[in-house]
């Protein structure tokens, strides 16, 4: 038997001209091996693929490539045994991130289960397999969808309150209506004769076509009312009036108003410094004939009740003391001219133009204010009395023969410039005696009253004589 002196081969320097021999045992033939083809070799059989495994180290060991999710919120990696298992996270597909168009699916899809044949109204469908052309859907009860008949011509969806749900139903026509049901359209044609409840026309217009000649609203139906012109100007009348429109209102008839309330015909204030306009009351001017009156007349109280009042006020100045004044005028030639004047603040009443006349034999000057005043002592005391008419009782004092006796009349309403008319009333009892009395020494605020007893012999007596006066002032 031979001998070999074998030597060490290491794996790595092992090359082609290596060999290792192989016996069969059944034909006894000797044959080589190439040492290298025993070691393995690795290969990708697939094309455009990845390859699994890195290299072959010390010509046995196999390197293979580890797996691991690129995204672990949507991907997991796992062993089971000998597996390798990749699970889908659904909980992290975010499907706004995804194109529906090309993809064909929705972004939110929320079924409460799986739904196999007809889709149920729980799951988001109807409920329904088929349904007719021309029909519509709609909830006959809670979580159940109906369809409607087919409609014909006219029809349409009316509620129903009763049973919840809507049904095809044509219109009914009612007073002055006619209705005409065509294909996909409904013709209303109204005929108004009557009206059978409110006409509210909201913030529209009524347009009574005055063009197209005078339209009335009437009480009967005839040409009598209230009309309006193109130019807005309103007429109300009475009796088949023929209508003009001279002004804004213009009216045939008398105006009323009820008697629960008292109205007031103003101008609405102006405002800043605008001037307030004015209001004229008119009556009828004539062309050859006598003009109207213009009548003002207050009311007739029937019973115990007193009449009404006339009552012609001024305007009021708020902010000065510029108030107005009632002024009345007539024509002198062509001009209108002031004849009374009424003041403000002292009412005071001046006659402009002309005199003042009393034409009744039985009427006069009343002057209802007239003061009182009784002199104490005797004649030469002086008395107080503010009025500018008023009765002067003086002194229960003789006045001797040949004597004067004055004193002093203190009175507001004097100015230095008055007139004061005076008169005595004798009361003496002395026989052949008779007082007289003059005025003099006329200031602002006084005047003097001298008492003369003319007579040569006998005084008068002590019974007390009164005087008369009235002040006229200048002003």
């Amino acid at each position: 038997m031979a001998i070999y002196n074998l030597v060490t081969l290491a794996k790595t320097s092992v090359d082609n001209y290596d060999f290792i021999q192989a016996d069969n045992s059944v034909s006894a033939k000797t044959q080589k091996l190439t040492l290298a083809s025993l070691f393995p070799s690795l290969a990708t059989t697939g094309s455009g693929g990845q390859d699994l495994f890195i290299s072959v180290t010390n010509k046995n060991q196999l390197n293979f490539k580890g797996l691991k999710a690129a995204d672990a919120t949507k991907l997991s990696v796992t062993t089971n045994t000998n597996n390798l298992l990749l699970t889908l996270v659904e909980a992290g597909i975010d499907l706004n991130n995804c194109n529906n168009l090309t993809a064909g699916f929705l972004k939110a899809l929320d079924f409460n289960s799986t739904t196999v044949g007809v889709n149920l109204p729980v799951n988001g469908g109807t409920g329904l397999s088929t349904i007719n052309k021309g029909a519509m859907l709609y909830a006959s009860a809670d979580d159940v969808i109906s369809s409607t008949t087919v409609p014909t011509n006219g029809q349409v969806l009316i509620g129903n309150a009763t049973n919840g749900y809507p049904a095809w139903a044509g219109l009914t026509a009612g007073t002055n209506m006619t209705i005409t049901n065509t294909a996909g359209a409904i013709s209303l044609a109204a005929g108004l004769a009557t009206l059978t409840s409110d006409l509210d026309v909201a913030s529209y217009d009524v347009n009574l076509n005055y063009a197209g000649g005078a339209s009335w609203i009437s009480g009967n139906g005839s040409k009598e009312g209230l009309t309006v012109n193109a130019d807005g100007k309103v007429f109300v009348g009475e009796d088949t009036p023929t209508a003009v429109f001279a002004e804004a209102l213009n009216i045939k008839g008398n105006v009323r108003f009820t008697n629960n309330a008292a109205p007031t015909i103003k101008p609405t204030a102006t405002t800043g410094t605008d001037v307030g306009m004015s209001v004229t009351l008119e009556s009828g001017s004539s062309a050859s004939g006598a003009a109207g009156n213009l009548n003002l007349t207050a009311g007739t109280a029937s019973g115990n009740a007193a009449g009404g009042v006339v009552n012609i006020t001024a305007g009021r100045d708020t902010a000065g003391t510029t108030d107005g004044y009632v002024c009345l005028k007539t024509y002198t030639g062509g001009t209108a001219t002031a004849g009374l004047t009424v003041a403000s603040e002292g009412q005071n009443v001046t006659v402009n133009t002309g005199n003042l006349v009393i034409t009744g034999v039985d009427k006069g000057i009343i002057h209802t204010g007239s003061g009182v005043v009784t002199q104490s002592t005797d004649h030469t005391t002086a008395v107080t009395i503010n009025a500018t008419s008023g009765k002067i009782t003086l002194a229960g004092a003789s006045l001797a023969a040949s004597t004067n006796a004055e004193f002093t009349v203190t009175n507001s309403t004097v100015q230095s410039d008055s007139t004061i008319l005076i008169t005595v009333q004798d009361e003496n009892t002395t026989n052949n005696v008779q007082l007289s009395a003059a005025i003099h020494t006329v200031a602002d605020g006084s005047f003097k009253i001298s008492i003369v007893n003319p007579h040569s012999a006998g005084a008068s007596s002590a019974t007390a004589s009164k005087i008369h006066f009235l002040v006229i002032n200048n002003s």
